[in-house]
């Protein structure tokens, strides 16, 4: 007869424990906890994990092996991009953000943390400028979650559930925003014509449940999406908004989306001095106008530490 393993050092791992818990919140087994995962992205199997190694040194040993297949982007190339860039850093960069009370630094609140909390200002305060927008969140977690939050925005200041995607987006971004919006939106892909937005199909499509038109230039592909201001238009008609995914280190010689009608704008900033490295380094922004509708939009708790005005003129 096989027993059941119970975990001298994980809680609740004993059967009866399991099943307490299972009964306190009325389901018949833990995969229920699971069911909204897709099934093409759960393994299906136990994880291929070596036998356990009995030495530290031995783990050293086996680890330090691992680490030494990495490989650093110099003095190779990179060439796959795909969201991730090699872009020269300035020297003063990593001096700065490798400074402990940065590197090490999570959360906190204003009045015990002024000197982050005043960087955060100064670098939302140059992002407004950059983006011609008046209200900029400090870093989210990537520009997928940016992109995500972003139309979920979309949906809370209209009340609308409707998204048209009306761009080639990163095939990732679109499966994270995918899971994202799922409780509160739903997301149409509108087909591409030469690799740009289709404007006379997405205004076809455009009707009293769009939430949002949903631009991304440059695209996935790298193309520039030419007509961001008839889709705003053609939004704003009918009482949605226009969110526009961009990549900030092209506004120095491309106009803004916001100049082109975009109510949101967001984005990841790893193009503006962030090395890549192993799963990054990505930082996502989000930016809108400062009007009250689309400010109260906002994630509630970035109301305060994620709001600032950029004065114009």
């Amino acid at each position: 007869m096989t027993h059941p393993f119970v975990h001298p050092y994980v809680p609740n791992t004993a059967p009866e424990s399991r099943q307490a818990m299972l009964d306190a919140v009325g389901a018949a087994s833990v995969e229920e906890f699971y069911a909204d995962v897709p099934a093409d992205l759960r393994l299906g199997r136990d994880l291929d994990l070596p036998e356990p190694l009995i030495a530290e040194q031995d783990l050293v040993r086996h680890v330090g092996g691992l680490l030494r297949r990495n490989r650093a982007v110099e003095p190779g190339r990179l060439f796959l991009g795909a969201g991730t860039y090699h872009h020269a850093v300035p020297a003063v960069v990593d001096e700065v953000i490798n400074r402990s009370e940065f590197l090490t630094a999570y959360a906190g609140e204003p009045y015990e943390d002024h000197g982050r909390f005043q960087a955060l200002f100064e670098y939302q305060s140059l992002m407004g400028e950059l983006l011609n927008l008046d209200v900029v969140n400090v870093p989210t977690y990537d520009g997928y979650q940016a992109a995500a939050t972003a139309l979920a925005m979309a949906t809370r200041i209209t009340g609308r559930r409707g998204i048209l995607l009306v761009s080639d987006a990163h095939p990732d971004k679109l499966s994270k925003v995918r899971d994202y919006l799922l409780p509160v939106a739903d997301l149409t892909i509108v087909p591409t014509v030469d690799g740009v937005a289709d404007v006379a199909a997405a205004s076809a499509l455009i009707g009293p449940d769009t939430a949002a038109v949903w631009v991304e230039t440059p695209s996935f592909h790298g193309a520039l999406e030419t007509a961001v201001r008839e889709l705003a238009d053609a939004a704003h008609a009918a009482g949605a908004v226009l969110v526009a995914g961009t990549d900030p280190v092209g506004l120095g010689v491309l106009a803004s989306p916001a100049d082109l009608g975009a109510d949101i704008v967001h984005g990841d900033i790893q193009s503006l001095g962030l090395h890549p490295w192993f799963g990054g380094a990505p930082r996502g922004v989000k930016a809108r106008r400062d009007d009250t509708p689309v400010v109260f939009g906002i994630p509630s708790p970035q109301l305060g530490l994620e709001y600032t005005h950029v004065p114009r003129g």
